[in-house]
């Protein structure tokens, strides 16, 4: 960053002799006249500076990098400047060649700084696209189910809520039963006042198996926390209707818990039908993490660093470890770890009750974990990305002023993000 700053001032220092030598031909005036204006910008444009190239990620050393965000640096800076140029113009119209002279140096600064760190470093692909082979997986976790299945000596309950989810909740149940799960387990659907006819359809998928019909639309926490407290076993795995569950996954999660026991939340690894990965675990925001994921910046940042740090995207998913969060399409976890935290804060209708859930575990020392060896089919399809302004992205930014107005940006000091 200093190098930086550096070089714009020794730009900021040739547009001033510039000006001395071959800008008076406007004015005949002394540059000196206008030092402490000089100045001024000067001092500006060394707080404005850092500031946006901290928000481009420049100075994050803990990834590179992508393309876009070098355009963006030098469209951002330059526009910055010009923005500034402007205000000065009209508050001191007798200087405006010098202002002129000192932006073209400030702006060739910038664009010969981004273009040397274009030439000079490694580039990484953002945005990865991670692809598994569906048949490799099933292998290994149906030979992995023979191992473990008789050793597990737990209960399980499956909690899955449901709105007008008819289609998905039929194969999600349907592969329930095709996992052939030998421990003690129940069902429970939670449904929030559906009118799409899926409740007549549920009658005799499972015999363990159980609804709860809310008589409104009680939102995802709420009908989370019902179910919970209907759960009669100690460990508890929250599904969403569009979930497929492969035989394996649920012994291998439940396996990974019983040998980790500060771990009071797991998810595991999610795919899209075609093999693909899905980021399902991700790192608590931060500022620049919210300024870019919910404002105009995250279409133009697409494939930036925030957003791959975000992701977790460097990482390459195929180990097991602690993360900050998982996403709530699969959640496995402890009766127990949940009634510390109070259950789902019912707040949130819908939308950062899974962030709110893992943030609060993690402050009351309880850890989240990703089980890589474990998969699930997941038919994800984000409600609020299709139009811009509907009740989902309504509910959704509602969802993260509350979050913000609960926790601000101070992050838990024992997640794994904090350490890194």
């Amino acid at each position: 960053m200093w190098r930086d700053i550096l070089l714009l001032n020794l730009a900021a220092i040739g547009s001033f002799l510039l000006r001395q030598n071959y800008g008076d031909f406007v004015v005949k005036q002394a540059p000196s006249l206008f030092w402490g204006k000089y100045l001024s910008i000067l001092l500006l444009l060394n707080l404005v500076f850092p500031f946006i190239f901290w928000m481009l990620g420049l100075y994050d050393k803990r990834q590179k990098r992508a393309l876009l965000e070098e355009y963006m640096l030098i469209f951002g800076v330059l526009s910055t400047g010009v923005a500034v140029m402007i205000v000065f113009f009209f508050l001191g119209r007798l200087w405006w060649m010098s202002r002129i002279v000192l932006f073209a140096f400030w702006g060739l600064a910038v664009v010969l700084l981004s273009l040397s760190r274009l030439i000079w470093r490694d580039v990484k692909n953002s945005g990865r696209i991670l692809r598994y082979d569906p048949v490799i997986l099933q292998s290994a976790m149906a030979q992995k189910k023979r191992q473990l299945e008789s050793g597990l000596k737990v209960g399980l309950s499956v909690i899955i809520v449901t709105y007008n989810s008819k289609g998905k909740i039929e194969s999600c149940l349907r592969s329930l039963k095709n996992a052939d799960l030998k421990m003690p387990y129940e069902v429970i659907v939670v449904d929030n006042k559906s009118n799409d006819g899926s409740l007549g359809s549920l009658s005799g998928q499972l015999p363990n198996f159980k609804v709860i019909v809310n008589k409104v639309n009680l939102g995802y926490s709420k009908a989370i926390n019902i179910g919970i407290k209907a759960a009669v076993y100690e460990q508890v795995l929250v599904l969403n209707p569009d979930i497929i569950v492969m035989p394996g996954v649920i012994e291998i999660m439940l396996d990974y818990l019983a040998r980790n026991n500060g771990v009071g939340l797991l998810g595991c690894k999610l795919l899209n039908e075609d093999g693909t990965l899905q980021y399902s675990v991700r790192r608590f925001l931060d500022l620049r993490t919210y300024l870019y994921r919910f404002t105009p910046l995250r279409g133009l940042m697409a494939g930036s660093a925030i957003e791959r740090y975000y992701l977790m995207q460097e990482w390459n998913h195929n180990n097991n470890r602690l993360v900050d969060w998982v996403l709530g399409g699969c959640m496995l976890a402890r009766k127990q770890a949940l009634a510390d935290v109070g259950l789902m804060d019912e707040h949130f209708f819908i939308y950062f009750e899974d962030v709110d859930l893992c943030y609060q575990l993690w402050v009351k020392g309880w850890q989240v974990a990703y089980v890589a060896e474990a998969a699930m089919f997941h038919k994800h399809m984000r409600t609020s990305a299709n139009k811009l302004f509907n009740r989902a992205t309504y509910e959704h930014f509602k969802s993260l002023l509350y979050f913000l107005w609960k926790h601000g940006l101070k992050l838990p000091a024992n997640s794994p993000s904090v350490g890194e």
